[in-house]
């Protein structure tokens, strides 16, 4: 077993005993939590180009891979995500989007194809020796090679520090405090959080969103939900959200869920009508997201008619 899948192991353990001590009045916690949502980042206009894929060269920079295929429903959550981060990053690295059991036609009549307009989209048959090799049979996934040799496979969106610290010259350091940041938050798990822990817990993890949401989402659907629970899960998935601008819908679905079962109807609506807008842009079924985003903008509606009596 790998270090990264211990620690998630563990998490899921742990989460189970934190915040089992004693629970703090629900008002005390909440008061704790940051609920003004966060500026969400534009959404595109409709492209009237489309991507076209080619074969994928080496040009001696290192090769940051985001595998996604057009056939892939969880792969168009974060798509604006992976446009973000080759836009950020392709003047230090060689930056594209590798497609996976994807023909060159079936991509470029999907919507995904409008969507990577401005980006380098890498042929199936190019790309498939590391695909291979990075473990690309569940995708989305990002994948940085260098001469050859796997550096980092994981979540596109939790790679920056990484990326930021290879370009720099110091990525060993930037694993080591990853992991670091990572363990530290499983030990103040396994005793147990308190309403003053939520910050520093999101501080720990910024900057790792695919496990910020992971947690939020395990701490906000648990059948009995504490107070602090709900709390920090609203927390987390506000500094995921914020972090990615609101560009991942299954983000922003956690983050919804986590505001309504805290008790924050009006701020879950507002984002429920965030998630319709980036599914309806990034032309994703979102069947789930939008039935509970529907949900939430129904229940904040009724919420605030008066009651009569029949």
């Amino acid at each position: 077993m790998s270090y990264n899948r211990g620690v998630r192991a563990l998490a899921l353990i742990v989460l189970a005993a934190a915040c089992s001590g004693d629970p703090e009045p629900a008002d005390e916690v909440i008061r704790e939590t940051d609920h003004v949502l966060p500026g969400w980042a534009p959404l595109p206009p409709p492209n009237v180009t489309t991507a076209k894929p080619t074969p994928w060269v080496a040009d001696g920079r290192p090769t940051l891979l985001l595998f996604s295929a057009s056939w892939c429903a969880s792969c168009y959550a974060s798509l604006l995500t992976d446009v973000a981060i080759a836009q950020e990053y392709g003047d230090r690295f060689q930056v594209g989007v590798g497609l996976v059991e994807n023909t060159d036609v079936e991509f470029s009549k999907s919507p995904m194809a409008r969507l990577l307009a401005d980006v380098t989209v890498w042929s199936a048959d190019s790309v498939r020796t590391y695909a291979t090799k990075c473990g690309a049979e569940a995708i989305p996934l990002a994948c940085l090679v260098d001469r050859g040799r796997i550096i980092y496979r994981g979540s596109a969106d939790s790679a920056r520090k990484l990326l930021d610290g290879y370009a720099q010259g110091r990525f060993e350091a930037a694993r080591i405090a990853a992991a670091a940041a990572r363990a530290g938050v499983v030990a103040k798990l396994a005793l147990g959080v308190s309403g003053g822990d939520i910050a520093e817990i999101v501080a720990a993890t910024h900057g790792d969103p695919g496990w910020q949401n992971s947690l939020a989402w395990q701490l906000a659907t648990r059948d009995v939900a504490s107070p602090t629970d709900l709390a920090l899960a609203v927390a987390l998935a506000r500094d995921v959200v914020g972090e990615d601008g609101g560009l991942d819908f299954l983000h922003l679905d956690t983050y919804q869920l986590a505001l309504s079962k805290a008790g924050f109807p009006d701020q879950a609506a507002a984002v429920s009508w965030r998630v319709l807008h980036l599914c309806k842009t990034v032309s994703a079924e979102c069947m789930i997201e939008k039935r509970r985003a529907w949900a939430y903008i129904y229940y904040a509606r009724e919420r605030g008619k008066p009651r009569t009596r029949g």
